[in-house]
């Protein structure tokens, strides 16, 4: 096995079953996937977001599904496709064999995206471990999503990824990921699938005491139709939209999301979840004084 594949397994401790292996299969090829993205120059235009980045950043005690980026300026013409070789070689370099595949939509949007695919038993043997139940065809897929139109207001900030190897990575500011987090939260489409995800990673951003850079949610609750107020978005405005999103949410779908995600130790504190303690705790939401709008 790599040396740094045993480095990264190392910082999990003891993997509680077969679910927590594969997640730990994902997060390694997400780390080396970024790392080839860092390799290929995507950095110099775009900038890494989302609850993964949370994760790897900052210690999001959860794991993630997919790589979250946004570009610094608009760009329709944008691909991911040019990266799809650096990527590849990559991960080919740790042991894995790859397909990389461009995500083709029928329809016009301003996300490019594409999935890195392998053989999840293969997988689990380069990182030392096997499960023979698993079914021979069973795939590990993560999504590669770029927001080419991304609004502005925005904050960056550049992060180093210790692992595989060390490298600087461009990324939003807290408070500006905080401001995505909000806005996937308030915007996202629920009726097919609640994400518990986004309620945990609010809490998560709350024991930090991290402020939300409210130009920035602003810019995209406006970008995607619900904002439509003339007046500019204020902190009191958001507490009154998180109250009512909290009030009207199914908790027991969002316990259910998130179990896959986290570990048996974190199960009793998702357990008590409910409308009134998110409630409670939005009371103490703030935004940060100098964010400086970009528009």
């Amino acid at each position: 096995m790599n040396d740094a594949i045993k480095a990264i397994l190392k910082t999990y401790g003891k993997l509680e079953n077969q679910q927590q292996e594969i997640n730990a299969l994902k997060e390694i090829i997400q780390l080396i996937t970024l790392r080839g993205m860092h390799r290929g120059g995507f950095f110099e235009q775009g900038c890494f977001y989302g609850g993964t980045a949370l994760r790897i950043l900052y210690g999001l005690d959860r794991f993630s599904e997919d790589l979250d980026f946004c570009l610094c300026e608009p760009n329709s013409l944008f691909t991911l496709e040019p990266y799809f070789h650096a990527i590849k070689d990559e991960l080919e370099r740790f042991g894995f064999s790859p397909v990389m595949q461009e995500k083709k939509s029928n329809k016009q949007t301003a996300i490019e995206s594409a999935f890195v695919k392998l053989n999840t038993n293969l997988g689990l043997i380069v990182i030392g471990k096997s499960n023979k139940k698993l079914s021979k065809n069973q795939l590990v897929k993560i999504k590669i999503e770029v927001d080419t139109s991304n609004p502005k207001g925005f904050k960056k900030s550049e992060k180093l990824v210790k692992l595989p190897s060390p490298f600087l990575i461009s990324t939003l500011s807290e408070d500006s990921l905080f401001a995505g987090k909000l806005h996937a939260l308030l915007a996202r489409n629920y009726l097919s699938r609640v994400k518990g995800r986004d309620y945990y990673d609010f809490l998560f951003y709350m024991s930090r005491d991290t402020p939300i850079n409210l130009h920035y949610l602003e810019s995209k609750l406006r970008d995607s139709g619900h904002y439509q107020d003339p007046d500019s978005l204020t902190l009191d405005v958001i507490k009154n939209m998180l109250i009512k999103k909290f009030n009207e949410i199914d908790f027991g779908k969002v316990k259910a999301d998130i179990l896959p995600f986290i570990t048996q130790n974190k199960e009793s504190d998702v357990k008590s979840w409910n409308a009134n303690l998110f409630i409670a705790i939005t009371e103490h939401l703030t935004s940060s004084d100098d964010c400086v709008s970009l528009n």
